[in-house]
């Protein structure tokens, strides 16, 4: 209590550091570097350890030495929801850009939504290649004034 009120800190979150302390050691009142990352085995079994052993989340998050309680909350109602499927990890960010479906039938065979999807491909690729080379052709003339400088 005294160390809370000296540095203004709930002394909830003190205790929580003092248990994380007792049961991970110093490593487990460290900042994380970076996030982590759970398999759909450990997120399982982290659930059947919790309900098998009556744990509230914030003990399991203490025994398995997970940073936030709410993320088993989260973990169990997608459980709930969707079963396996709900624990296993989803990529993030974007999709990868694939190239567009062009197919190798001659032009008289293709679909009409072919023959569009293939013009727009290589208008989009004309207009990139146009602008790479008048990149290219600045950067030359920047080179080639740089030199005439220094002479």
């Amino acid at each position: 209590m005294a160390t809370g009120k000296k540095f203004n800190v709930d002394p909830k979150c003190i205790a929580k550091w003092v248990n994380q302390y007792q049961s991970g050691g110093i490593d487990a009142i460290k900042p994380k570097t970076s996030k982590a990352h759970y398999s759909s085995e450990f997120k399982l079994n982290v659930l059947k350890t919790m309900f098998e052993q009556n744990l509230s989340q914030s003990e399991i998050a203490l025994k398995f030495n997970i940073s936030s309680p709410a993320l088993i909350s989260h973990w169990y109602k997608a459980y709930q929801q969707q079963g396996m499927n709900g624990l296993i990890p989803e990529p993030k960010g974007r999709p990868s850009m694939t190239k567009p479906f062009i197919t190798d039938k001659p032009d008289e065979e293709k679909t009409l939504a072919e023959l569009k999807r293939e013009l727009e491909y290589l208008r989009a690729e004309n207009a990139y290649l146009k602008k790479l080379d008048v990149l290219l052709r600045e950067k030359k003339q920047a080179e080639k004034k740089r030199g005439s400088l220094k002479d």
